[in-house]
């Protein structure tokens, strides 16, 4: 039994050595330049294409912005400073 959990023991202590190795090697390389993920052009004026549909049919451009049934952007809600606003189910 006791040379059975010592044998276990350096086997785990080699598989964390190569492990530590191995990391080490690809730490020491430059890291590859990525290509951007985000479109971050700023989207045109008038209508915009629909890139995607949501699961309650709102539509959105290729930016993330919600149109409207015609293809233009809906703004954002916004509350001003001072409104009275409800929250957690409070007034």
């Amino acid at each position: 039994m006791f040379m059975r959990l010592s044998l276990l023991a350096l086997t785990l202590t080699g598989v964390a050595g190569m492990a530590s190795a191995a990391n080490a090697a690809t730490m020491s390389q430059p890291a590859a330049p990525m290509a951007p993920i985000v479109d971050n052009s700023s989207p045109p004026a008038g209508k915009h294409k629909v890139a995607f549909t949501d699961e309650y049919g709102f539509r959105y451009d290729r930016w993330g912005n919600r149109l409207d049934s015609a293809g233009h952007v809906i703004a954002p809600p916004h509350t001003l400073p001072g409104a009275h606003v409800i929250q957690n189910g409070r007034s």
